[in-house]
């Protein structure tokens, strides 16, 4: 109905085709329209261009519009209604490329069809000329800022040359090509003489030291006066062995030979140490010379380098000078080159834009759409429905699978109750039917028990919950019954002495309260039930402080003796709520069932429930999930609304007369006949 209510639109589309030029103003060779493909930015913005006010004012003045009452207010004055036009022409404009092409499709949109073709062709029109008139303003700007541009490029040229001169004079400072200057290249030959002479005061200090050391042997051994001396002493000393044969030592005659030969030897060892002093004092002359050449290079290469450094930093602001009036040189050989490219191309102008199709009168409206508005109504509320429902069951954090019980709280899901909406007798109409869903679902959680521990199920169970009107007392009775047909013997103590859940004849039992604070015998207060193998212990009468009654020690006594009469004793508690009446009656039984009611009990308070539990060592065996709704909970739980037992029993009466039987025949033990004859 509301796309019924809207107004018929018309729309006319013209289409340009969009090119980008290189400037005009680089090279003088340039002059043609030089195309190369517009990049995104650069036909955004002839996007915005197309669209902007400027050109929607111009369209309007040319198109009389705002004298137009369609498109302004004839009252306004006329710079408002110039404004009026321009903002309704804005407003019905689109621009969009087409596809991936160079080409732009320029559409408007009007309650008119002609008005729609006109105003299209009018913006593509003036788009054009005015990016002309733009480029050759452009021209016209380009020209005298580089006129500006030359004209003080050259002064501060000239005024840069002139400081470089006068520094250059100044500092005594020679342009001479680029080569190196003197003091680079006396010190580069000196660093050469300066490392051949510290190589050669190196070895002749090696020398000496070595002299030093180890006196020199062989220039005594070559020298040719102890050489002389040497022979003459071997002589005397031949002649010497020839008279000792005939004399005897001290004759005179070899007294004196004797003596000949000491002085020999005493001249011999003079002339070895003069022969070795004027050696080593040749070499440390050596030494000395060499260690004072390299001195007077070490401090001329210094003086130069002092002197070569300060030139360096002289030349610092000479180099600095040389670098602007090069940079301003080149600055404006370049401006003046631009100066006459521009003066030469002034007078040509294209344009990049050109009228592809021109904009045709619509001959239908292309709004209002209805089987496209009612298709997206359809989607977005679909959407919206689906978006709704996650958000509602995120949101809910309640407890309402099985898996909830065993990823929320960590507890295997003993059991599965299915949701019971009838009015009927629940216990009448359920448990005394075996094949009920409620009947199964109690079967199966008393299987788990037994399944529970080591030993099978704990011979004493607490049966708790979180708050009252989750089914725990239903659940106490179903699995109470459920063991007792089993042929167990049950009982049932009522643990909530603040509501409690049998009523039973005073006159017959006083209760747990009463064994609690007296020391009568247990079995004077059990009363038997309807189901055989099934005994109730009430709560007897209310007392005024229940939580301090179930603290003594009495209480372990009294469940110790129930299993030790009863094959296992099922403990129905109160809900947890503020109340410690669960967790000290969890303290003394063996294991402990959690009641959560599906879709009722939020995460938080379970765990807040398990905690209490846990706080007074509680072993929680694990919990059962009541009131279950399989058709909320998903198709994966479809299983617990189905009527197995129900179906299977109609589709053994359905096949009872078919052909298609199973016949079982048990044969003799004695029969001798193979398996594949002994079955039919």
């Amino acid at each position: 109905v509301l796309t019924m209510q809207v107004a018929p639109l018309y729309a006319a589309s013209a289409t340009i085709e969009v090119q980008r030029l290189d400037a005009q103003i680089s090279e003088a060779a340039n002059f043609g329209p030089t195309t190369v493909y517009a990049d995104s930015t650069y036909l955004e913005t002839q996007y915005r261009l197309l669209r902007s006010r400027f050109l929607a004012e111009r369209v309007a003045e040319e198109l009389n519009l705002p004298n137009d009452p369609r498109y302004a207010n004839p009252d306004s004055s006329r710079e408002s209604r110039v404004r009026q036009a321009a903002s309704r022409i804005v407003g019905g404009l689109s621009v969009a490329p087409a596809g991936k092409s160079l080409v732009v499709r320029v559409t408007y949109v009007s309650p008119y069809p002609r008005e729609a073709a006109r105003i299209a062709n009018a913006v593509v029109e003036s788009f054009i000329q005015s990016n002309l008139e733009r480029k050759f303003n452009t021209t016209v700007y380009a020209r005298e800022f580089l006129d500006e541009q030359l004209a003080t490029t050259k002064s501060t040229l000239e005024d840069t040359e002139r400081r470089f001169v006068l520094y250059a004079e100044e500092q005594e400072l020679l342009d001479i090509g680029g080569a190196s200057s003197l003091d680079e290249s006396s010190i580069i030959s000196l660093n050469q003489e300066l490392t051949a002479a510290e190589s050669d005061r190196i070895f002749a200090e090696q020398q000496y030291r070595a002299a030093l050391a180890t006196p020199p042997s062989r220039e005594v051994v070559e020298s040719t006066s102890l050489t002389a001396m040497r022979q003459n002493r071997s002589a005397l000393i031949t002649e010497y062995q020839e008279l000792l044969s005939r004399f005897k030592p001290d004759y005179p005659d070899m007294v004196r030979l004797q003596t000949r030969i000491e002085l020999i030897d005493q001249d011999i060892a003079t002339e070895s140490e003069a022969i070795v002093r004027s050696i080593l004092d040749d070499l440390k002359a050596k030494n000395d010379a060499a260690a004072a050449r390299e001195n007077s290079l070490q401090n001329r290469v210094d003086e130069l380098r002092v002197g070569l450094q300060d030139e360096r930093n002289r030349r610092i602001e000479y180099r600095i000078l040389q670098r602007e009036v090069e940079t301003l040189r080149s600055q404006y050989e370049a401006l003046l080159q631009r100066s006459k490219e521009i003066s030469i191309s002034s007078g040509i102008g294209s344009s990049n834009i050109s009228f592809v199709d021109e904009a045709l009168v619509p001959g239908m409206p292309f709004q209002p759409n209805v089987n496209q508005s009612v298709t997206q109504g359809l989607i977005l509320s679909l959407v919206f429905g689906i978006g709704l429902a996650f958000a509602l069951n995120f949101i809910d954090d309640t407890i309402k699978t099985p898996e909830d019980v065993k990823n929320k709280l960590g507890l295997p899901a003993i059991g599965v109750v299915p949701k019971y909406s009838s009015k009927k007798n629940f216990f009448k109409e359920n448990l005394d039917n075996p094949k009920s869903a409620i009947s199964e679902a109690f079967a199966s959680a008393r299987t788990a028990l037994d399944f529970a521990t080591e030993e099978g199920a704990p011979k004493s169970l607490l049966i708790t919950s979180t708050r009252p009107e989750e089914g725990k007392t239903s659940t106490t009775i179903a699995l109470a019954t459920i063991f007792a047909r089993g042929g167990k013997n049950v009982l049932i103590i009522d643990g909530d002495m603040r509501k409690p859940s049998f009523i039973v004849d005073s006159n017959k039992s006083i209760g747990l309260s009463g064994l609690l604070t007296g020391h009568e015998k247990f079995q004077d207060h059990v009363v038997s039930s309807q189901t055989e193998g099934l005994s109730i212990l009430p709560a007897g009468g209310v007392p005024p402080n229940p939580a301090q009654l179930l603290s003594s020690p009495r209480l372990r006594e009294i469940l110790e003796e129930a299993e030790i009469l009863y094959d296992i004793v099922l403990v129905d508690a109160p809900p947890l709520l503020s109340f410690t009446d669960s967790p000290r009656l969890g303290s003394v039984a063996q294991g402990a069932l959690v009641v959560i009611q599906s879709g009722s009990i939020r995460t938080r308070a379970a765990k807040r429930t398990l905690a209490h539990l846990y706080e007074s060592r509680t072993n929680v065996i694990g919990g059962i999930l009541t009131k279950f709704d399989p058709k909320k909970a998903g198709y994966d739980y479809s299983y617990y609304d189905s009527a197995y037992g129900k179906g299977a029993r109609a589709y053994v009466e359905n096949k009872r007369d078919s052909k298609r039987k199973i016949l079982i025949e048990s044969a003799p033990e004695d029969d001798t006949r193979d398996e594949s004859e002994r079955w039919a």
